[in-house]
């Protein structure tokens, strides 16, 4: 089963995926999570990667203000620099997890990028294969083209509203 966790930009859904991975208390995978500047706490420059069961986590997106000096970028998209490194380091979190059988797997966030062929859109097609039970995050508006796109069929949306507490979603198969 494929839980698709839904929400507006802002609303919630990497707080949810953490959120679910602590209760159902099994699985791996890594969300996409914001970062401020120490200097500024108010100063959101970009996103980085984190490995939900060891926090890992490597800068996936800067903005280009303040861009760190040796920035190993792989693509830009908008005011967005996005990182090889990150790429590499998710796909490596997701090889892992296939290859060590856990499950399930989150993914945070499936969106636009991954619409267009880029960011995680191949990391999703090699889980999707597995036929593991699956998390991922994805944005109201894109929800109907990633079913499409990636031909999800066994699937449940979960809206980053919905109570926790006595979700069936809680309880993978």
């Amino acid at each position: 089963m494929i839980y698709i966790i839904s929400g507006a930009v802002d609303e919630g859904k990497t707080g949810k995926m953490i959120s679910i991975f602590r209760q159902v208390n099994q699985g791996d995978g890594f969300v996409s999570q914001k970062i401020f500047t120490d200097k500024n706490p108010g100063n959101f420059t970009g996103y980085e990667i984190v490995r939900l069961t060891t926090g890992e986590r490597k800068v996936l997106a800067h903005k280009t203000a303040g861009l760190p000096d040796g920035w190993d970028e792989v693509f830009r998209c908008g005011p967005y620099h996005f990182s090889k490194a990150a790429f590499d380091f998710a796909r490596d979190i997701i090889d892992d997890i296939i290859a060590n059988g856990i499950e399930p797997i989150f993914i945070d966030e499936i969106g636009p990028l991954e619409l267009a062929g880029k960011g995680f859109a191949h990391i999703l097609e090699k889980v999707l294969k597995t036929g593991k039970g699956i998390y991922i995050s994805v944005r109201n508006h894109c929800v109907e083209d990633v079913i499409k796109t990636f031909n999800i069929r066994d699937h449940r949306i979960v809206p980053v509203s919905e109570d926790d507490e006595k979700s069936d979603y809680l309880y993978f198969e």
